[in-house]
């Protein structure tokens, strides 16, 4: 009988070994699986911030250097000039004459809108703001006016008679009417360095200038 009882006992506790044993199985099967799935959980918040990160450092920069992306940029160049009117090409097309500039350009590029109103005639004098094409093509005209008279720094070349003689403004050779001056150009040397005024000849625009007057330079 007592053989009996300490069987049973033994019995049970191996039984509640079993129990223990396979509850502690069951705990660690479920433990691991949450650890496993905590990973899986973040990863796609981590992979979200990956992707996030350079588009954040790329604002940061654009904030950082707007100068550098100003510099990128290309500016135009604008340079102003007296020139006498040639004529027309088409609606959008002038010829022009540069007097004081050693740019060769002939035909320029206008907004009809600007040239509306002035009634330009052949050989009239215009003052002109022009942007330098980049690409070998015309320069583009974005201020014209018709000017009652014009004041330039150049050189007395020389007289070609009484009534006129050459000038030079920025390697551009004219010839001026200097019927107005001409009792001050009589004490001037070849080759001065002189500040001249002239205008559109009033009698024919597409004769030569009219000088009102002149002076030299020291």
């Amino acid at each position: 009988m007592r053989i009996k009882k300490g069987a049973a006992k033994r019995l049970w506790i191996a039984v509640l070994i079993v129990v223990v044993c396979v509850l502690g199985g069951l705990a660690g099967y479920y433990i691991a699986g949450y650890l496993n799935q905590k990973p899986i959980v973040q990863q796609p918040h981590q992979a979200d911030e990956n992707s996030n990160q350079p588009k954040q450092e790329q604002s940061q920069l654009e904030q950082e250097n707007p100068s550098q992306q100003q510099s990128q940029e290309v500016l135009s160049e604008v340079y102003k000039a007296v020139a006498r009117f040639v004529g027309d090409v088409d609606v959008h097309t002038i010829q022009l004459s540069l007097i004081n500039t050693n740019f060769d350009f002939k035909e320029f590029e206008v907004d009809e809108k600007l040239t509306q109103g002035l009634n330009l005639s052949e050989g009239e004098i215009v003052e002109v703001e022009f942007e330098k094409p980049k690409d070998g093509g015309n320069p583009r005209i974005v201020s014209i006016k018709k000017p009652d008279k014009v004041t330039l720094k150049g050189k007395f070349v020389g007289l070609a008679d009484n009534n006129f003689a050459e000038f030079v403004f920025d390697q551009k050779h004219i010839v001026l009417q200097i019927s107005n001056v001409s009792d001050k150009l009589a004490y001037f040397n070849e080759n001065t360095d002189v500040e001249v005024t002239f205008k559109t000849n009033p009698q024919s625009p597409k004769s030569n200038p009219v000088v009102e007057d002149i002076k030299a330079l020291e």
